[in-house]
């Protein structure tokens, strides 16, 4: 268990919330942000081009951004690996043109804080459950904001994009949600627009029942994720409610866990027609999730 766990056992649940947004604006307050930028940035593993994205790159962040915890070197490599990513994907795809992208689901611009800088001429639209959040992105990224539902087959867009850019959404996902994310793409990509996504694969089946792992469900439903995964190729668990996860989010399931095999996702995909799959690369995304991309048909 961790600390901050053990703590909010200790301290009477009353003041959990003014502790806790207490803590986050200690986290993210700009002079230690700037800290942690430049303590990555004398690195001397750092690839040049990275150092290069980095200098540039926005180093605001919003105190309710769940994904940054305080260590800013971990943050911003998750960034540079997604432009990373996105770089192979369009090698990979030959000649595109990115004008519109599609950051879903932004949160607070973890991605999106070098995207912009990675495209500069293109527009952006960030899409978040968390209306907070986009609105951020929105002032801070001058990106279009859009909320997004938990119905994703309610949510639309007015426009088609060249790019679209998922990290880590269908890996929290059941699979009907996750066949609805894909539809939603596929819906709003413009001629041989891409869609990038990122998936937990072998690797986290592999791990995820360690009780020293920190995906956040119980041992039995990890299990019992492993053992459907290995049967169907897709393997899903909520999140406890105890967690605090559903706070942004209104229905009390449908947001968790996931595990989806290559195969499972690239049938997923078939079903929906009209893309070819033109990358993947397993633990592709900070050497962590799984990376696939799937270009528009002409």
């Amino acid at each position: 268990m961790t600390l901050r766990r053990q703590l909010k056992r200790i301290v009477p649940a009353s003041l959990h919330p003014r502790l806790g947004a207490l803590r986050r604006r200690v986290l993210a307050h700009p002079l230690r942000v700037e800290s942690e930028r430049r303590r990555l940035l004398e690195d001397p593993a750092l690839p040049a081009r990275h150092a290069a994205l980095l200098r540039e790159v926005s180093t605001r962040i919003h105190a309710d951004d769940g994904m940054y915890a305080g260590d800013g070197a971990d943050y911003f490599r998750v960034g540079l690996s997604c432009v990373d990513s996105i770089d192979e994907v369009l090698r990979a795809a030959g000649p595109t043109e990115v004008g519109r992208v599609l950051d879903l689901p932004s949160g607070y611009g973890r991605e999106l804080r070098f995207l912009v800088r990675r495209f500069p001429a293109a527009r952006f639209t960030a899409c978040d459950i968390q209306s907070g959040a986009v609105n951020f992105c929105a002032e801070a990224f001058d990106a279009a904001p859009v909320t997004s539902q938990p119905d994703l087959d309610s949510v639309s867009f007015t426009n088609h994009f060249d790019l679209i850019w998922c990290g880590s959404l269908v890996t929290h996902l059941d699979a009907g949600a996750t066949r609805a994310l894909f539809r939603l793409f596929a819906g709003h990509l413009s001629k041989r627009g891409l869609m990038i996504f990122t998936t937990h694969g072998d690797l986290v089946a592999e791990t995820i029942a360690d009780e020293t792992s920190f995906y956040d469900i119980t041992r039995a439903d990890a299990e019992m994720m492993q053992s459907s995964y290995r049967a169907t190729g897709q393997g899903y668990s909520d999140y406890p409610r105890s967690l605090g996860y559903f706070d942004f989010h209104p229905e009390e399931r449908g947001y968790g866990v996931s595990l989806t095999s290559p195969a499972w996702v690239r049938e997923q995909v078939r079903e929906i027609g009209g893309l070819r799959e033109v990358y993947f690369r397993a633990r592709g995304w900070h050497d962590h999730q799984d990376v696939f991309a799937f270009q528009k048909e002409d």
